[in-house]
């Protein structure tokens, strides 16, 4: 390949020029990825097909975190069996196992008034698959009769 216009001899050099440091330092590092192909990419619209190698383009393909900002959470209801009002903090504990502990102004914003024997349903910020023993934060609390 010839041009004879503005471009001089590129022929087969045009892929390394395009893929170049030189290039990607020119346009102030604006090209993040040399795939626009918006195959592989979800979510992600390109301009419609692939510039130099293909093969190239798959290896370097842009891998993005997802960005979903809903936060997961477990549902808890069970019956209070341990009520430790006179300690800080405040410890409560379910007939299925789960335990919460409050500082005092959580517990005063707990919906209903706490009790042995009342049904009680917590709700955690958490993953359903999270089996773990670490502590969640409790987002809502609620005492039903």
């Amino acid at each position: 390949m010839n041009e004879e216009i503005g471009l001089g001899e590129l022929g087969p050099k045009i892929d390394d020029l395009f893929n170049s440091q030189l290039l990607g330092g020119q346009i102030g590092g604006a090209m993040t990825s040399m795939d626009t192909d918006p195959v592989g990419q979800e979510g992600i619209g390109g301009s419609g097909g692939s510039f130099g190698n293909q093969s190239m383009a798959r290896s370097n393909q842009l891998s993005l975190p997802s960005t979903d900002m809903d936060l997961p959470s477990v549902e808890k209801t069970g019956r209070i069996t341990t009520l430790l009002l006179k300690k800080n903090p405040i410890y409560v504990r379910l007939s299925d196992g789960t335990e919460a502990s409050f500082t005092y102004d959580e517990y005063k914003k707990i919906q209903g008034e706490p009790a042995l024997g009342k049904n009680m349903t917590l709700v955690f910020q958490r993953r359903p698959e999270d089996a773990s023993g670490q502590h969640s934060k409790v987002d809502q609390a609620i005492v039903r009769d």
